[in-house]
């Protein structure tokens, strides 16, 4: 379950992230809201896909893969962002981040898929 910071700050983050809502089954546990992964850095998407690989969210060489080539371009594993996503931190663009430690199972898995995706758009 998820808590009711964890859903206020999701769906605080909702704004310009229609795209994510319509992709599925997550969207209708958070009330309609994902958080707007758009707003990640190439050096924050780099260290959240770290964390996710490390905390067994995301596995495979997909994964690896893109975290190697991202991580392997120049500034982006110095980069504050970086730092930020390895501890979980969602890089939200408004001064404040979402923590990934505070959303559980299928949530922190899309979350993590989408994380997935934007840190691919930055190859």
């Amino acid at each position: 379950m998820i808590k009711p910071i964890a859903l206020a700050a999701l769906l605080a983050l909702s704004a310009g992230a229609d795209a994510q809502t319509r992709s599925g089954g997550l969207a209708g546990l958070l009330g309609g809201a994902l958080p707007n992964v758009a707003s990640a850095s190439a050096g924050n998407a780099a260290g959240l896909l770290g964390y996710c690989v490390k905390n067994n969210v995301l596995s495979g060489a997909n994964a690896a893969t893109v975290l190697g080539n991202l991580t392997g371009k120049p500034g982006v594993a110095t980069s504050d962002g970086f730092a930020a996503g390895q501890a979980g931190t969602l890089d939200t663009g408004r001064g404040a981040g979402l923590s990934l430690d505070a959303l559980k199972g299928q949530a922190k898995t899309k979350v993590c898929d989408l994380v997935l995706k934007r840190a691919k758009a930055f190859l």
